[in-house]
């Protein structure tokens, strides 16, 4: 153990003096405390912006309210009146519009994830919900290009670059500084004090890793003691990632090759898992299962609204009332009628092509989780996005959420608009307590 200790002081004074330690630590220190900064400011922004559309709907909603106590027997309070009590609107196009939020999950600013790709909230009304939310934009282009600088980004592309710096010379140093065959001729076996080299390397690299964690919870208001269990794993997981690359550099130092070789190879070798791997694992998949278009669902979506609008008002209302008998009351041409039922099985249909969309993805999904364990860097990014709750599924459970809501509201406004019956105070009420 008494020697352990030496061989860990005098590494450690000879690292320090080299100065190298010290800029790397400086350079990754640095990029990590900006990766922490940027998610902090990216999710305020749309913690900001969250909370900017559900004020605007809480006002909104209260001026409903208030219309709704008002005296109609002064007419300037009588439009105002309509438009609160009316579940069509004031006008057929004026429906007040709901907003559903996707709060920002603890670790979302460590993790950016897909939180940035797609909306954090969808702003909706009675009418047509598929339309609504799969027609804007796909995602950010330039974010899909440069990424997200976030701390995970430092930890997957960063850190394999500083294992590899901390390690090219761990044998090949000794032997072209000539101080090879003084380590050999010590009592101590050579492997054993390369080993403490290496171990005392990888516990820098680790605590690095632990101050960036450290320094990301606490900017980021995460209390670590109320959420040990998700900082113990953002622990694990970096850890057990930076170990993966220590023990690719030992692999090929055991080659005893120069240290330049060991660099240009460590470099390639990052290079090949986190950027040419993924390309090639996505260009396979691509092979597999085809990307679905989502630009022609799209396309399809508004393609079928024009077809519903040509329609005749009785083919829409007859075919609506097959689903809803509820509401059948033989009347075929009522304008409202039809164009409620229109959205209805507008919503039918985008539901049926959704969901062949989604069958298309998780078929493509199924076989990268086969073959993700060649792309360390992917795998990882989706291992930490999952524990920051920012991954793909966790959109796709927030949009059902969305859908379940939309379907909630109609369930409240339906039975109104085909009974031509107003809202009453009670009725905005529970409206109110859903918002």
């Amino acid at each position: 153990m008494k020697m352990l200790l030496h061989i860990f002081s005098f590494e450690w004074k000879n690292l320090w003096r080299s100065n190298t330690l010290k800029i790397l630590s400086t350079i990754v220190l640095g990029a990590g405390i900006y990766g922490v900064y940027f998610g902090k400011f990216e999710i305020d922004l749309q913690k900001n912006r969250i909370e900017e559309v559900q004020n605007y709907e809480r006002q909104q909603f209260d001026s409903l309210l208030h219309w709704a106590k008002l005296d109609t027997s002064i007419l300037e309070n009588k439009d105002k009146y309509e438009k609160a009590v009316s579940p069509t609107g004031f006008g057929w196009n004026k429906h007040f519009t709901y907003y559903v939020s996707n709060d920002a999950p603890a670790a979302a600013g460590l993790c950016l994830g897909q939180r940035d790709l797609f909306p954090v909230y969808y702003g909706f009304n009675v009418t047509d919900l598929a339309r609504q939310v799969n027609t804007g934009e796909l995602a950010n282009p330039m974010k899909l290009l440069t990424g997200n600088f976030d701390l995970s980004y430092v930890i997957i592309f960063l850190f394999p670059l500083l294992v590899v710096a901390m390690f090219y010379n761990l044998y090949a140093g000794e032997k072209e500084g000539g101080t090879l065959s003084l380590l050999q001729s010590q009592s101590t076996p050579l492997l054993k004090i390369l080993v403490c080299k290496g171990v005392l390397r990888l516990l820098i690299i680790w605590s690095l890793v632990l101050i960036l964690l450290i320094l990301g919870f606490l900017l980021q208001s995460i209390p670590i003691l109320e959420n040990s269990k998700l900082f113990l794993n953002w622990i694990l997981i970096s850890f057990g990632y930076c170990f993966l690359w220590a023990v690719t550099m030992v692999v090929i130092i055991v080659l005893k090759r120069t240290s330049a070789f060991n660099a240009i190879v460590g470099l390639g070798v990052w290079l090949f898992f986190t950027l040419i791997t993924p390309a090639l694992l996505n260009l396979f998949v691509l092979s597999r299962e085809p990307l679905p278009n989502r630009s022609e669902m799209i396309h399809e979506l508004r393609t079928l609204n024009g077809q519903v609008w040509d329609s005749p008002k009785s083919y829409v209302l007859d075919k609506f009332y097959i689903d809803y008998p509820q509401y059948d009351d033989g009347d075929t041409i009522d304008f409202y009628k039809w164009y409620y039922a229109g959205f209805t099985l507008m919503d039918k249909e985008a539901n049926i092509m959704k969901s062949k969309y989604e069958e298309q993805v998780s078929s493509r999904n199924t076989i990268l989780n086969r073959w993700e364990w060649l792309a360390p860097a992917a795998m990882v990014h989706e291992r930490i996005s999952r524990l920051s709750e920012t991954d793909r599924q966790s959109h796709l459970d927030f949009v059902k959420e969305v859908y379940t809501y939309h379907r909630n509201m109609k369930e409240l406004y339906y039975p109104r608009i085909f009974n031509g019956q107003p809202f009453s105070l009670d009725d905005l009420n529970k409206l109110s307590e859903q918002l």
